[in-house]
């Protein structure tokens, strides 16, 4: 088998040298020259001919010199480039050349073509590494693979000694076998990047480097800096892949070292970091781009109007448009859409009015994003005339309504009470040819649900199912909400086996809406299976969900049985948390059950679980309302020690729990204040905002 694969690779090697030398004597015998191809060394041809040896290879005939005695012709020749002839190149004493000097006459040439004998003849490694590989193909066809492999270093470098020549630096590189090591891929892309033609595929190349190793990392990140190009590109591509934390990184690097971001990728940073609600973070970025000289543009403006929508801030959306007037810079619709709908969102109708007044004033035209904002902003405020005639007025300007508009009109009109208008706006909906969505069907389903028309409802569920519309969570939470609230726990189970079945998770709000409904429903075993099946699913439990339950077994005069839900938790694999133990205690203190209350406080303290201010505040408040002013004084006391100030929101929300029990609660701040638990002039700042919320009018 040796011999066999011996002869097998020696056959080979004849038969590539052969083929080489029957197309070298072809273009002999078809140029009548020994020497068809040639490849030029020097510079004495340019612009004509390029390239640079100091010997002359293929120089033009000046002037020709014919004997009279033998007619024998001489030549002399000069390159193009060269100062005089060539006569200082000619052997010495010699002044003219003779037919067999000549080797041939140039015919045409190839740019650029020579570059690989060239690069291997100046650059001993290369025509080192090219033997090796040759070599290795021939005898073993894939270990030229393993031996770059084993020398990410040496192939690094040959990338490197092929730098003016990118294109066959691309070639030789895509011809290996991935993974390609690191050090040599990204000698490759700052290959690549001074060129304008490669970037598409160095910008590939960086995204492919970028899912497979931490570029943004300190011990990766400094060798793409010096690049000009390859900082911003590996900041919008983190930035467009939803790494906000990585690009952040790639940002405060190139400001170190004082590197401008260009617009594209500022851009792409500040939406990112909108997307993540990371609005505080965007807002200091932005002022670190502007100080760095960002070239900003509409578009960087745009992206921080967009942090403005998602933090909801009006007063810097404001100033952002007004330094982009004085700027210079133009609005387009994108950022007056952004504004009103910020406006809208924040309630400020008449705001988001006269930014479309200026779009009209400044050429830009409403589309059917601007209208469906302002559309979206009176509805919710329940202004659905003014804005109804909005849609009359969108029509007059040659804007065609959508289903986002009709949707929002219905939902308007059902949340003011009208269910005829908005079945009749659903009609005229259809009657534009467009059939109402999963969105428009929920809207109508809600408030018949809250009517208590089922019949109406199974008619229009019924209808989804002919128009094959797939029902989603809002459409499922509210059928169960609406069943549970009537008592009606075998419907509801139904709707949820059936969203489990069609693949929709089962949400809090779901979750919520059974126990409440199990509670009512006074079946409290099942309720409690609920709440276990929430935890389970990964929700907590919040205050109104543990106080059905509580309320419900109070109800039945089984108040013991709240002792046992924290074993029942811990039974079932959850370990109930301090905001449990919280839950719990608030309301066995309002449902008056304060002893039980206390034995509670008394289990959390005993598995390690600290009380917050709103527990101390609570018990004491109890206390003081079931006449036992010695504990409430202890229990003052221990917040004292504790050092558990009353907060602002502490303050509000005892205020709401115990609103029917005013006696009580101004005792609690008296003996609070007396304490240091609170100021007189907090309390009297926090009293007078409550009783201002409580009373606008005043």
């Amino acid at each position: 088998m040796q011999i066999h694969h011996a002869l097998v690779h020696l056959i080979t090697l004849g038969m590539v040298i052969s083929s080489a030398l029957m197309i070298w004597k072809g273009l002999i015998i078809m140029t009548g020259s020994e020497s068809p191809l040639v490849v030029v060394l020097s510079e004495s041809m340019e612009l004509g001919f390029e390239r640079g040896r100091e010997i002359p290879i293929v120089h033009r005939v000046i002037e020709v010199h014919e004997r009279r005695d033998n007619a024998q012709v001489d030549f002399l020749t000069k390159g193009d480039n060269n100062p005089m002839d060539d006569r200082i190149l000619y052997t010495h004493g010699q002044l003219w050349l003779q037919q067999h000097h000549i080797m041939g006459r140039a015919i045409g040439y190839l740019p650029k073509a020579g570059w690989v004998t060239l690069v291997m003849t100046e650059k001993p490694v290369i025509k080192a590494v090219c033997a090796a590989v040759i070599k290795s193909t021939l005898t073993q066809p894939h270990n030229h693979h393993h031996l770059l492999a084993a020398s990410p270093s040496l192939l690094a470098a040959v990338l490197h000694r092929l730098s003016p020549l990118p294109s066959t630096a691309l070639a030789f590189f895509r011809s290996l076998p991935p993974p390609h090591p690191l050090d040599a891929s990204l000698a490759l892309l700052r290959l690549l990047a001074p060129h304008p033609r490669h970037h598409p595929t160095a910008r590939s190349l960086l995204r492919d480097l970028s899912l497979r190793h931490p570029l943004s990392s300190p011990l990766l990140l400094p060798s793409l800096l010096a690049d000009p190009h390859l900082p911003s590109w590996l900041l919008l591509l983190l930035s467009q892949s939803a790494r906000p934390h990585d690009a952040l990184r790639v940002f405060d690097h190139m400001r170190a070292r004082e590197v401008v971001p260009d617009a594209h990728a500022s851009s792409a940073l500040l939406t990112a970091l909108a997307k993540s609600r990371m609005t505080a973070t965007a807002r200091k970025v932005f002022d670190q781009m502007t100080r760095a000289g960002v070239a900003m543009n509409t578009h960087v403006y745009n992206a921080m109007l967009h942090v403005c929508l998602k933090a909801g801030d009006a007063a810097l959306a404001e100033s952002l448009m007004t330094r982009m007037d004085a700027a210079g810079v133009p609005l387009d619709r994108f950022s007056f859409n952004t504004v009103i709908a910020l406006y809208c969102r924040k309630g400020m109708q008449y705001e988001a009015m006269c930014v479309r007044e200026r779009m009209e004033n400044q050429g830009v035209k409403a589309d059917v994003v601007t209208w469906n904002s302002l559309i979206h902003g009176l509805c919710k405020e329940r202004r659905v005339k003014e804005a109804s005639q909005l849609l009359r007025e969108m029509a007059m300007a040659g804007v065609a309504p959508d289903h986002v508009t009709y949707t929002t009109l219905v939902d308007g009109y059902c949340r003011a009470g009208d269910l005829e208008e908005a079945v009749k706006l659903r009609g005229e909906m259809e009657a534009m040819g467009m059939l109402p969505g999963v969105a428009t069907y929920n809207a109508i389903l809600r408030k018949l649900c809250e009517d208590g028309k089922m019949k109406e409802v199974n008619v229009l569920l019924n209808e989804m199912d002919e128009r094959k519309v797939q029902a989603d969570h809002v459409t499922c939470n509210t059928l169960i909400n609406a069943y549970c609230k009537r008592g009606d726990m075998t419907s509801a189970l139904k709707v949820k086996r059936r969203m489990m079945e069609s693949g929709l998770q089962l949400d809090q709000f779901t979750y919520k809406a059974l126990v409440h409904g199990f509670c009512k429903a006074k079946e409290l075993d099942e309720a409690k299976e609920a709440l276990f099946e929430m935890m389970g699913a990964g929700f907590s439990p919040n205050y109104s969900v543990l106080s059905w339950i509580v309320d419900g077994l109070c109800n039945k005069n089984n108040a013991v049985a709240v002792l046992a839900i924290p074993d029942e938790l811990m039974k079932r694999g959850f370990p109930p948390d301090k905001a449990v133990y919280r839950s719990l205690i608030r309301r066995l203190c309002k449902k008056g059950f304060i002893d039980l209350a206390g034995n509670v406080f008394n289990e959390m303290q005993g598995k390690g679980l600290e009380a917050d201010c709103l527990v101390y505040a609570t018990l004491a408040c109890a206390y003081l309302t079931a006449g036992k002013p010695v504990a409430a004084l202890d229990i003052l006391n221990e917040m004292a020690k504790k050092q558990l100030y009353i907060t602002p929101q502490i303050y509000n929300c005892m205020c709401t729990s115990y609103a029917d029990e005013k006696g009580s609660l101004n005792m609690l701040w008296v003996h609070a204040i007396e304490r240091g638990l609170i100021t007189k002039s907090v309390y009297k700042v926090m009293h007078q905002a409550r009783m201002k919320s409580s009373n606008p009018a005043v």
